[in-house]
């Protein structure tokens, strides 16, 4: 599994200089959760993050996919370009 700080770490830090409620996440008794939620003005992504090309496991596709079965927005980022994009598409302080 490669290291994903250079991913995760400037996403995070640009989700909170814009405002964003930050918050990594571990399903208890279970596998497969995004790694971080990210809240801000009644919207909330779940991002899992990743080493630039590499893919989700499967339990963890199995899992997001049950959470957008139930309506929630959830991402796979591998890249701090498209992390900040999502962050600003979703940024309704901006619209």
């Amino acid at each position: 599994m490669g290291e994903i700080q250079h991913v995760q770490n400037p996403v995070i830090e640009y989700a909170k200089a814009n405002g964003w409620f930050v918050r990594r996440v571990q399903w208890i008794g279970r596998r497969g959760a995004p790694d971080t939620m990210m809240c801000k003005g009644g919207i909330t992504l779940w991002v899992e993050f990743k080493d630039y090309g590499e893919q989700p496991e499967i339990h963890q596709v199995r899992e997001h996919g049950r959470m957008r079965g139930a309506g929630l927005l959830v991402f796979v980022i591998d890249e701090v370009i498209d992390g900040k994009a999502l962050l600003d598409r979703y940024d309704l302080d901006d619209i």
